[in-house]
């Protein structure tokens, strides 16, 4: 950091090692995600068809402190794209801890596997 007329300039090596070390972080919580999401999913697809059908889904919700009734299901099946006869797939399940904002997979992972 240097300083010209009372005001602070980061050198631009700085500030290009703050984003790679904040690149690093996002990566590795990224991955962290995904893997405590594929567990869980593992844990609740009771049949192992590859779907979190209504039963298991709300299975999870109910051992997470949730409750899920079936036109929230649907609800949440349409918003995905999942056909909610089938349920909610292993992709959809981090989709629905990420983009979707429907969850914590941190929290439930911590709640389901301690």
């Amino acid at each position: 950091i240097s300083e010209s007329e009372g005001a602070q300039f980061v050198e631009p090596e700085v500030t290009r090692e703050q984003q790679v070390i904040a690149e690093v972080a996002r990566r590795r919580d990224a991955a962290e995600t995904k893997r405590k999401s594929d567990a869980i999913f593992d844990r609740f697809d009771a049949d192992g068809d590859g779907y979190l059908n209504f039963d298991e889904l709300r299975a999870l919700g109910l051992a997470t402190g949730g409750e899920l009734p079936h036109p929230a299901f649907v609800a949440i099946c349409e918003e995905l794209g999942a056909a909610p006869h089938r349920g909610v797939t292993k992709s959809l399940l981090l989709t629905m801890y990420t983009d979707a904002g429907l969850g914590d997979a941190h929290r439930d992972y911590n709640l389901i596997f301690s």
